[in-house]
């Protein structure tokens, strides 16, 4: 990587226009951005550096920084300083750390950053594109995760496995965007990494973990972006008022299932009657805490046309989410605001009454909705789209693979077709959803059957079976993908081919002489782990192949920069180094490829080319 022939070959570009490198005035990389419009960017706190005479770094800076676009080509270095009132430092327990940067320079806004509102499930793919010190990589490099779930601190983060040891984050990570694979929007803000370097432990089995920010935590602690972020709020139920009357039994019962805690079912239905207004309250406050943006007594948002912060422009209306109402005004003191408390000023929070925050993906009063209006809800939380016009939320969500919520339906019974609603969320059950249903009549018809699908018994043991039954049919497309991608290098390593045994154990286990006893819920119990494990094997054989397959086009793109520089010199140098680079080529684009021998051609042309740019041109005067 030291010398002048050499390139970054981590120089993927997704288009990412919206990227930002925050730097000092004096050229030192700080650490990462995201452009939200023509002149804001959006940071971690921490990134910028706070006056020489703040010990506690709780007051705003007031010095510049300097940003620049590096996915927009020509773009040059903007000064940017902290905005009036966007100051959120790292609080005490570790909560906080963002910021909004107002630029001098306004930048196009068409190269803003799709922010949007989706629940970080489990086994998302994202990517993140940083700035270590490196000087070769301090035009970016990008690494790849998937999302693990809530951490850090109140859970406030999301823990994301990096796809490889070298991919967790480092400094000039921060502030950096998580962009979905799949549907290419922001919906993080990277914020910390942990890696166990001072372990004993063998380094392939020491942890390297990264966490970000979801965009709708960052929305909770600096609701003047609010504006910026398309995407339906996870909690449609009423706010209450502060100090509202609660039912703690019913508030403890609730942080309890929220929790997953051990002995909850995955689907329960209730009843809070009209007029029980305290039940009602206490139902709205525990998803208020555990949902991941409005607080428990978050203030309805402000009508449009509400002021924002001192030298920050509105969206541009290409940009603004449609009906995306703007919020209230930041107060414009320039000094640090800490975000409000979840909890009660009056009174002092129980740990058995507060649900864990990101607990609850979906809240929603259904009463007059109907399937279709809550499957596009709940498809939009996944980040679903459905194909074209014609496009349907219910059959999206039944060809899902998973559905990993946590959703909270109020006024089951009052929905346009109760009963069908009610088999709409077995459906998603099936998927791995979690469901709390509520209804205001106990002598609904639509409860009975809720309540025979929440029985413990035989229907959720056929739950399970199915469960299981989805996830083999995962392990068999898996397998084909291993397939598929390990064919690509040689040597070709085995695959695992097991799903067809397991459908045939599948089979086996729904015949069970004793189906619903003690024997067949242990069968059952080993079968679910064995199917687990059979995954496990898959993913780690496609994780060995797309590893090798990530070397071999790195290959490529050295072999092809070794070529642009050939093509600069004479005509006569270029045939003297053909040979070698054809050698190279074909040998990177057959299939197997071999990987160690391509290598060694590259590295051989390599050699060629340096030789060649080292010398006078052919035909100059030596």
């Amino acid at each position: 990587m030291g010398e002048e022939t050499e390139v970054p070959v981590n120089t993927e570009v997704r288009g990412e226009t919206w990227r930002v490198r925050i730097s000092t005035s004096g050229g030192d990389v700080l650490g990462a951005g995201i452009l939200l419009a023509a002149d804001a960017v959006l940071t971690c706190a921490h990134v910028i550096p706070t006056g020489p005479g703040d010990l506690t770094g709780h007051a705003a800076p007031r010095g510049e920084v300097l940003v620049e676009l590096v996915g927009v080509p020509g773009a040059r270095p903007v000064p940017a300083r902290v905005a009036d009132g966007c100051w959120v430092p790292e609080l005490a327990d570790s909560r906080g750390d963002v910021a909004l940067l107002t630029l001098a320079e306004p930048q196009d806004a068409r190269h803003a950053a799709p922010l949007h509102r989706v629940a970080p499930t489990r086994g998302r793919s994202v990517w993140m594109c940083g700035f270590p010190s490196t000087r070769e990589l301090q035009d970016g490099v990008w690494f790849r995760a998937t999302l693990a779930g809530p951490s850090g601190p109140r859970g406030e983060w999301v823990q994301m496995f990096p796809l490889t040891p070298e991919e967790t984050v480092r400094p000039g990570f921060s502030g950096a965007a998580v962009t979905d694979a799949e549907t290419h929007r922001v919906l993080g803000m990277v914020v910390s990494r942990y890696d166990d370097r001072s372990s004993a432990a063998p380094a392939s089995r020491r942890l390297h973990l990264s966490y970000m920010i979801p965009i709708e935590t960052v929305v909770r602690h600096l609701p003047v972006i609010d504006r910026y972020v398309s995407g339906g709020r996870g909690n449609g139920l009423p706010s209450v008022p502060r100090g509202a009357t609660r039912d703690r039994e019913f508030a403890r019962w609730l942080a309890h299932w929220f929790a997953a805690a051990e002995g909850t079912r995955q689907v329960e239905a209730i009843v809070i009657k009209k007029g029980e207004a305290v039940r009602a309250a206490t139902l709205s406050r525990a998803v208020a805490l555990a949902d991941r943006e409005l607080t428990a007594d978050a203030p309805l948002p402000a009508p449009r046309g509400a002021p924002l912060p001192a030298g920050i422009r509105p969206p541009s209306p290409t940009h603004a989410p449609p009906g995306t109402p703007p919020p209230a005004a930041a107060p414009r003191n320039g000094t640090a605001r800490r975000p409000p408390s979840p909890y009660g000023l009056l009174e002092e929070p129980d740990d058995d009454l507060l649900p864990p925050v990101g607990s609850v993906d979906l809240a929603l009063d259904v009463s007059g909705e109907t399937v279709a209006g809550i499957a596009g809800r709940v498809a939009d939380r996944l980040g679903l789209s459905p194909a074209g016009d014609d496009g349907s939320a219910v059959g999206l969500l039944g060809g899902a693979a998973a559905v990993p919520l946590t959703i909270v339906a109020e006024g089951v019974d009052y929905a346009a077709d109760p009963l069908a609603l009610v088999e709409f969320t077995d459906l998603l059950a099936a998927r791995g959803a979690r469901l709390l249903l509520v209804f205001r009549n106990p002598e609904s018809q639509s409860l009975e059957l809720a309540l025979r699908m929440a029985d413990p018994g035989k229907d959720e043991t056929a739950a399970r079976l199915d469960r299981v039954r989805d996830r083999i049919d995962h392990i068999a497309r898996r397998e084909r993908t291993a397939h598929d991608r390990t064919a690509l290098i040689a040597p070709v390593r085995p695959v695992p081919q097991r799903a067809a045994a397991l459908r045939l154990d599948l089979t086996a286990l729904r015949r069970h002489p004793e189906p619903g006893g003690a024997r067949f819920l242990a069968d059952l119990g080993a079968f679910e782990s064995s199917v687990e494990s059979e995954l496990l094997r898959v993913e780690e054989v496609i994780g060995l192949a797309e590893a090798q397959i990530a070397r071999r086009n790195e290959l490529r793109g050295r072999l092809e920069a070794f070529f642009a520089l050939l093509a600069a010199r004479s005509l006569e140098e270029e045939r003297a180094a053909a040979p070698l680079y054809r050698s190279a080529h074909n040998l990177l684009h057959r299939a197997p490829c071999e990987l160690a021998e391509a290598e060694r051609a590259v590295e051989r042309f390599a050699e060629a080319v340096r030789h060649h740019t080292h010398r006078p041109r052919g035909g100059d005067a030596s």
